[in-house]
């Protein structure tokens, strides 16, 4: 942990390749990575809107990480990838991973203000809203192809919790003829892990894909709280995903179980590891697409989803209770849109959605000594939608994408949200974009019922309204030659009735509460250069300044005033790939600023099916820290030292 900023902003450098084993299970997945730079702007993306769209003509200033990118830089968890981009801050509190958009971070929110989606389908629980983004992602790594991360306001495509940014996970599809796959990794702390991946086919065309995973981690002795809890960040997850595809039909089913310690939680005994968070995960997913002979899509789509989570905490008091939190959530949608050209110069996409959640079960007791229930309720919940998009290309250079949606949340008042971008296409080399664009977010089930009697517990808040956003960014990109790409933003974002908890220390209770308005106003910059032997360098810096109007608990403060990456993808010869990242984020509430070091080596062939790689994370082993959840009850929690992790593959 620093005590002073740095005066100059440090740089992240990382280097390496995707392995052989991966590449050669997927032989048709284009390498972005590989992509001249000129290139990138016809890229595909599918998370900005309800249909695919270049990247010039999205409504919003999309980054895309491929997987050869994530594999090369050594990413063991999605929060890793997202570390990587302009404007995103990632912070852990050694059990779940969260991000801060462009100014925006508030501690304990859960991850509810940036919607993450698998494959175009929302992944956020319908209980807490939240989107697992570390270890607790329910999906390998090694199954994706890539991120896209949507900066900005993008309610009127996806509704509620698309506050400030959308990722998008894009799984790689599964192909007839890929090789099975064995994978083994082993690492610091006691880590192992092993993944089974194979794919089958029939003569009709079906292709269905089944991989599996199990693993964990003995963890690291974790200071917290004037105590060290041994092993504190242990863990133990298993992770099954079943994907097919026959003809316009797509399966997805993904069933996963994580343990974790939480050695750093508020009011518990410090220093005790039987402290841990229990996350179960269930998504699956039936979409079929088609096309008319007049070129109109169609798409349908079935989704459900499952969540429970016990939570056991072991509470600091006389005597010394185990306390348990047991959350159930089950949700089941529905989704059709079409899009169509038969207007002259016009896209048009228009569609509904129906989500209903029947449980939403929120259980809390202690278990040793027994007592009885402080917590029994459930509260279903159902949310209707429509919403329509039109991109109106007035020129051959100039195009205006308006996006508008209606949500009807049972509760709460219905809620509009809209979307307009100016894009304009100067050369085939410039871009530049407008962007417009509101959000919002109703109480989650959590936050308007969790209720408990009594010091220490919780009030509910019936008077709890949705929260608000909206937002305003001007982007230009440019890509003058095949070598190089520059690209920059300015932004700012205006949140009101943000819900944040309280504490009434009269009554000894927490309650949730809408405050204020949050202003946070900034800029990003990003260059990108390509070698023609192979190498790659990207390097973001981002800056932002942020205020709180009116508001009782503190947000602003806890928004760096920069970020700094810079990645690199590098050819080492003799068959590897070397890798180097620097990450450098300024200070966060009570947290320091710090920056990170992460370097990678890995194979680029694959011999008799053999491949490998390595990587280590802090390399310099930097004592550096993340924000807590209060600024005077845990202004920081200390982070993970170094650790070394390597993964050996075989295709058979």
């Amino acid at each position: 942990m620093s005590k002073k900023s740095p005066l100059v902003p440090c740089l992240s450098l990382s280097l390496g390749i995707a392995s052989g084993a991966a590449l050669a299970a997927n032989p048709s997945v284009p390498d972005l990575a590989s992509l001249p730079l000129d290139q990138l702007l016809d890229m595909e993306v599918t998370g900005a809107s309800k249909f695919s769209s270049t990247l010039a003509d999205t409504a919003a200033a999309v980054s895309v990480v491929s997987a050869a990118e994530i594999r090369a830089l050594g990413c063991r968890t999605l929060a890793d990838v997202l570390a990587t981009l302009k404007g995103v801050m990632v912070t852990t509190d050694r059990s779940y991973s969260y991000v801060g958009v462009r100014g925006f971070y508030a501690p304990g929110d859960y991850n509810t203000r940036v919607l993450l989606l698998i494959d175009g389908v929302r992944a956020n629980d319908a209980l807490y809203d939240q989107a697992y983004l570390g270890s607790e992602f329910p999906v390998d790594l090694a199954l994706v192809d890539r991120v896209e991360f949507i900066p900005g306001q993008a309610s009127a495509v996806y509704g509620a919790n698309a506050l400030f940014g959308v990722v998008n996970v894009v799984t790689r599809r599964p192909e007839a003829g890929a090789p099975a796959v064995a994978e083994a990794t082993v690492g610091s702390f006691g880590e192992r892990r092993l993944r089974l991946e194979d794919t089958l086919s029939t003569a009709g065309g079906a292709v269905v894909r089944l991989s599996a995973s199990s693993g964990g981690t003995r963890g690291e002795d974790v200071p917290a709280d004037g105590a060290v809890t041994p092993r504190g960040d242990f863990e133990q997850r298993t992770s099954v995903a079943l994907n097919a595809r026959y003809g316009g039909l797509a399966l997805s089913l993904v069933q996963s179980h994580r343990t974790r310690g939480n050695p750093a939680i508020v009011d518990t005994v410090a220093g005790d590891w039987r402290t841990r968070n229990i996350d179960n995960q269930g998504l699956y997913d039936l979409t079929w697409k088609g096309s008319n002979e007049a070129g109109e899509q169609s798409t349908l789509r079935l989704y459900g989803g499952s969540y429970h989570f016990v939570g056991r905490f072991v509470m600091d008091g006389a005597p010394v209770t185990i306390n348990e939190d047991t959350d159930t959530a089950h949700w089941v949608g529905a989704e059709a849109h079409v899009t169509t050209e038969r207007i002259d110069g016009h896209r048009l996409t228009a569609g509904a959605e129906l989500q209903s959640s029947p449980m939403l079960r929120s259980f809390n007791a202690d278990v040793a000594p027994a007592s009885e229930p402080y917590l029994d309720r459930n509260d279903p919940s159902r949310r209707v939608s429509v919403f329509a998009e039109d991109v109106w290309r007035a020129s051959s250079a100039v195009s205006l994408d308006a996006s508008l949606r209606l949500d009807a949340t049972r509760g709460y008042r219905a809620q509009a949200s809209g979307r307009m971008a100016l894009v304009w296409r100067a050369t085939d080399s410039l871009v530049a974009k407008a962007i417009y664009g509101t959000a919002y977010r109703p109480p989650n089930d959590y936050e308007a019922h969790y209720q408990i009697a009594g010091p220490g517990g919780y009030e509910a808040n019936a008077h709890l309204r949705p929260e608000a956003v909206r937002g305003a960014e001007l982007n230009v990109e440019w890509h003058p030659d095949a070598n190089d790409s520059l690209s920059g933003s300015i932004f700012e974002n205006r949140a009101e009735r943000l819900i944040v908890q309280a504490r009434d220390d009269d009554a000894d209770t927490y309650t949730f509460v809408n405050q204020g308005t949050v202003v946070a106003q900034g800029a990003e910059v990003q260059w990108q250069h390509a070698w023609a032997q192979g190498a790659r360098l990207r390097a973001n810096v981002s800056t932002s300044f942020a205020h709180d109007r009116a508001t009782g608990t503190p947000i602003a403060v806890y928004a760096p005033h920069y970020i700094a990456n810079l990645t690199a993808l590098l050819p080492a010869g003799a068959g590897l790939q070397a890798g180097l990242q620097w990450r450098a984020v300024a200070r966060r509430g009570g947290a320091g600023a710090y920056a990170l070091a992460n370097v990678s080596l890995s194979s680029t062939t694959a011999a008799a099916g053999w491949s490998w790689a390595a990587n280590v994370q802090n390399l310099f082993a930097r004592r550096y820290s993340d924000p807590g959840t209060d600024l005077e009850a845990q202004p920081s929690i200390r982070q993970a030292g170094r650790s070394i992790e390597m993964t050996v593959s075989k295709a058979f």
